[in-house]
């Protein structure tokens, strides 16, 4: 089987601790005559991650901005792209040189604007408040239905065509999937040869990082919202945490307890999020430094 071509980007802000992670995941299982271009666009750092991504992966690009923007960086990667796919790909994310290359194929196919692969997450280190939390996630819409983002999408050639340059707004993910119908977006789980096709994620560890974390999200989706309001359709761009949904989560095998966390944990997240919107406050990128620790 021929292999694709495509370009992976990778933004990365002081991500020191976890670029050799990723990188090396990367590269581990990629053949010798591969056609994936890989581009770390290291920006705002004042960490060694452009060294540190220089050293784990001489092969692959490293481009240093003096801004600290993630879409910035993502729409300098796609500038200096080789191939018409492009994977984005965040960098405390491990994923495999064989995921992507499914990834990049789904992308090649007629009507496929978008990709994600399936979602695993490592909860080896996070509390069980935590695990409680993502036992109903996991089985809400957002990660079941065609999702795309939370570490890993990839673009078509179309899509990257109609999308143009990411808008400055800290849900890049969110506004993607906006922007495509149900039937334009795919889940990879499996390849060709029945193997599994997943990237791995690493959640916070303590349901307070988790709040942060969240808080960030809800607003980006505001700004979305805002950017978008004419345009997003309900499909695309709706309520992952109805009671309906965490019901069905229930039956999936989470239980009411890990429900009842979740909803506590939003119920904080919705007041964290307009407690900044009082005080005038920006937005932020809240990370979860904790689960970046080597």
């Amino acid at each position: 089987m021929a292999h694709p071509s495509f370009t992976t980007i990778i933004p990365a802000h002081n991500e020191g601790n976890v670029i050799e992670r990723c990188l090396l995941a990367l590269y581990r299982d990629a053949p010798a005559e591969h056609s994936m271009q890989v581009i770390i666009a290291a920006n705002g750092c004042t960490d060694n991650t452009a060294a540190l991504a220089r050293k784990a992966a001489p092969q692959a690009q490293v481009i240093e901005l003096e801004e600290g923007s993630k879409p910035n960086a993502m729409n300098a990667g796609r500038a200096i792209a080789t191939h018409p796919i492009c994977v984005f790909l965040d960098a405390d994310v491990q994923i495999s040189y064989g995921s992507l290359a499914a990834l990049a194929r789904a992308l090649e196919e007629p009507g496929v604007m978008v990709a994600s692969p399936a979602l695993r997450m490592d909860l080896s280190r996070s509390n069980p408040l935590v695990k409680c939390y993502y036992r109903v996630w996991l089985n809400l819409p957002y990660v079941t239905d065609r999702m795309v983002g939370s570490g890993c999408f990839g673009l078509s050639e179309q899509a990257s065509m109609a999308l143009g340059d990411f808008p400055a707004i800290i849900g890049d993910d969110i506004w993607v999937r906006s922007k495509f119908g149900f039937s334009e977006r795919r889940n990879i789980s499996r390849d060709e040869d029945g193997e599994p096709v997943f990237f791995l994620v690493s959640p916070p560890r303590t349901l307070r990082d988790q709040i942060r974390v969240e808080a960030r999200r809800r607003a980006g989706n505001r700004q979305v919202d805002a950017l978008l309001a004419k345009e997003i359709s309900q499909a695309n761009h709706r309520n992952t945490h109805g009671w309906r949904d965490i019901a069905r989560a229930v039956g999936k095998g989470a239980t009411w307890v890990d429900a009842l966390v979740y909803v506590a944990a939003k119920i904080a997240v919705v007041a964290k999020t307009n407690w900044t919107g009082v005080k005038g406050k920006t937005p932020s990128w809240e990370r979860d430094l904790a689960a970046r620790e080597s």
